[in-house]
């Protein structure tokens, strides 16, 4: 097989080597409206022929009280992986059902620990449909487990006390991917008992911005142009924050897209610092472009 064209690959790229066996095609769908159906029910719904189903909320840090889906200890993220057959040597093709969400996030935590090789399908699902992929659903073929090597890195992430003093001290810049209505909204509905608002001195890049009408990325250029709309400047470090953690790597991975840019996620986002009355929070429509 050809190298991975990291870090996202065409459906056309994906059609031709699907069949590699080096290649192994993961799939992070989520129940995106009805939040008491169990993830794993979309993936059986309909899927890549041949995908693993590795679900965001079960390969992370065990907790009990929000912020949930943290980042989980190296070993556990090798235990989880290798349960699910997934091949510590393989090249990994990431892919969701909604064109780009819990994909990202997989692809970072494959990154952040380490895995040689890993890119998400530009477009997801929807774009592999639109091109005619083949579908199938219900189970996929069991997969002997696999022994992982414990990963010697760790994603980059940082916490609410480092957030704060960034802002205080002026030493990054935290970009908060929600969209508008969110940034400067109510977001009880999905994480109950969390404030409306956002982290004061925080800058609302949406996420969405980033692509196109049809979950394609722009190209490079187009996208740098977002990130200087808003006034973000990659000479300085960038700290990415959402709701949960999980479309702050949608940041990350356009970073990588357009060279490189380094950021870290605050992990616990929204849900942890809205979440703590000891935080401050702020609730306008000034930093939003």
């Amino acid at each position: 097989m050809q190298d991975l064209p990291q870090p996202i690959v065409s459906t056309d790229w994906l059609m031709r080597h699907s069949g590699d066996q080096d290649l192994q095609i993961i799939d992070t769908s989520w129940e995106m409206t009805d939040r008491q159906r169990p993830h794993y029910e979309v993936f059986l719904e309909e899927h890549i022929p041949g995908a693993i189903h590795f679900d965001a909320e079960k390969i992370a840090a065990p907790s009990f009280a929000p912020p949930h889906r943290m980042v989980p200890e190296p070993a556990l993220f090798a235990k989880l992986c290798g349960d699910l057959g997934i091949r510590q040597d393989a090249m990994l093709v990431i892919y969701d059902n909604a064109g780009l969400y819990t994909a990202a996030r997989a692809w970072w935590m494959f990154k952040g620990f380490g895995h040689k090789g890993v890119a998400v399908l530009d477009g997801g699902l929807p774009a592999w449909k639109a091109a005619n992929g083949p579908i199938e659903s219900g189970t996929a073929k069991a997969r002997q487990r696999q022994n992982w090597r414990l990963p010697t890195s760790q994603p980059a992430t940082v916490d609410s006390s480092e957030v704060a003093m960034a802002l205080r001290m002026g030493t990054a810049q935290v970009v908060d991917a929600r969209p508008p209505e969110q940034f400067n909204g109510d977001t009880s509905f999905r994480y109950p008992n969390v404030r409306p608002g956002h982290i004061p001195g925080s800058i609302n890049l949406s996420q969405r911005l980033l692509r196109d009408e049809n979950n394609f990325f722009r190209n490079p250029a187009d996208m740098r142009a977002v990130f200087t709309r808003h006034g973000i400047d990659f000479s300085k470090p960038v700290i990415a924050t959402c709701g949960s953690g999980i479309t702050a790597c949608i940041i990350d991975l356009a970073c990588e897209i357009m060279g490189g840019e380094r950021v870290a996620i605050y992990d616990g986002s929204w849900e942890e610092w809205g979440g703590r009355s000891d935080l401050p929070a702020k609730l306008d429509a000034a930093n939003c472009v």
